[in-house]
């Protein structure tokens, strides 16, 4: 049994925020609808690499899911919609304000057939202010809130996150949205509606950067405070081998066990003068230069120092902490094949998430949903015929 067994969420969301969201949902029991466009249905579908015609970005994201395909703009689609609205707990949507309200399956039109449903809407600039209309993603968003003005190199250009920082945290945040506001309609009876900005969740992902200018007027950028390499216990240091390690030793303890280690005890203290930072990162950077990347993990293996190998992708995959963690799922399905997954981040010891299916094809529970909430047979034949 999962923990979100009994909860029925339609997911009108494409590509990223939305569809993560709601599969890690998925994961945990709710009995989450894609609703997708007749004929194409999520981008993410379209996405290369395939296997057996699946999409990994799309099974990825969407197992554990189903999937109806509606045409929104028909008559017959919207009030298929309605019907499926008054059975569910939830409606996750990421288009542009005010789209929702032109298709007539809006917050305030579909509350009125189902009061206590929640709708949760993940926008780009949220529903005020002078951008709301503006068309942008994860690059846009991240570099108008100054996160990208922190990372690189000191004096460099600045740098790309690796990771889609406000899409990916963005839908961790209406996951979380979403518990509160389901638990507040069970207790009150009375939904809501939520908006997730992708850039407001940009902003909240800098505590430290707003510490220091809310405190003292000072402006992080790349280069300049500890957490963007101006401190030189915690920064990045190449090896011998042209590889890369990671010091993180911002408690005095850790950098004191590195500095034994080094056999460098002089080091100790060094840094308690906030001016010693860029001469002890030179002698820092002299001393990995002596090794490999795995030979200092070898080295430094056990000594509570804080000294990480910064991996690619494909060794963070093999990675025997990744193995013991069990975050590389194999997954077998008789049209799809053996495939691998991304594991499960949340460990639960009495409902753990599970993988039950494959991520759907368009429109293949199209008939089943639609019968089971009710629709009559007319519409549903309609329904079918645009698939």
């Amino acid at each position: 049994m999962g923990a979100l067994d009994g909860m029925r969420i339609l997911d009108l969301s494409r590509l990223l925020p939305g569809p993560y969201c709601s599969m890690i949902l998925a994961d945990f029991g709710a009995e989450v609808i894609k609703i997708e466009e007749p004929g194409s249905g999520d981008y993410s579908r379209s996405f290369p690499p395939f296997q057996n015609g699946f999409g990994y970005w799309h099974l990825q994201l969407n197992r554990n899911k189903k999937s109806v395909a509606i045409d929104l703009k028909s008559e017959v689609g919207r009030l298929a919609f309605l019907k499926l609205a008054q059975t569910a707990d939830v409606v996750l949507e990421s288009y542009r304000p005010g789209v929702l309200k032109r298709l007539g399956i809006d917050y305030e039109t579909v509350s009125k057939l189902n009061p206590k449903i929640v709708y949760c809407a993940i926008t780009g600039y949220g529903k005020q202010g002078p951008l709301v209309k503006q068309a942008d993603h994860d690059i846009g968003y991240v570099s108008l809130a100054g996160i990208v003005s922190m990372s690189g190199e000191p004096a460099g250009r600045p740098a790309i996150p690796g990771v889609l920082m406000a899409d990916m945290n963005a839908a961790l945040m209406a996951g979380m949205s979403i518990m509160m506001a389901v638990r507040h309609a069970e207790q009150s009876g009375q939904g809501q509606e939520i908006d997730i900005a992708l850039y407001n969740t940009a902003l909240t992902l800098m505590p430290g950067a707003a510490s220091l200018y809310f405190g003292s007027g000072f402006v992080a950028e790349r280069g300049n405070n500890w957490l963007t390499g101006a401190y030189a216990n915690y920064n990045i240091y190449e090896t011998r081998d042209g590889r890369y390690v990671s010091v993180g030793c911002l408690e005095k303890k850790f950098w004191s066990n590195l500095c034994v280690a080094l056999e460098r005890a002089d080091l100790t203290d060094a840094l308690d003068e906030e001016n010693n930072h860029s001469k002890v990162q030179q002698e820092l950077a002299a001393i990995f230069k002596t090794k490999t990347m795995q030979e200092w993990t070898d080295f430094l293996a056990g000594k509570d120092t804080c000294v990480t190998p910064v991996l690619n992708f494909d060794e963070a995959m093999a990675a025997e902490q990744t193995t013991a963690n069990e975050m590389v799922l194999t997954a077998c399905d008789d049209e799809v094949g053996t495939y691998k997954q991304i594991g499960f981040a949340m460990k639960m010891s009495a409902t753990p998430g599970q993988l039950q299916k494959r991520a759907p094809k368009l429109g293949e529970d199209t008939e089943a949903v639609l019968r089971g909430c009710g629709l009559d047979e007319d519409a549903v034949r309609q329904l079918l015929a645009k698939e």
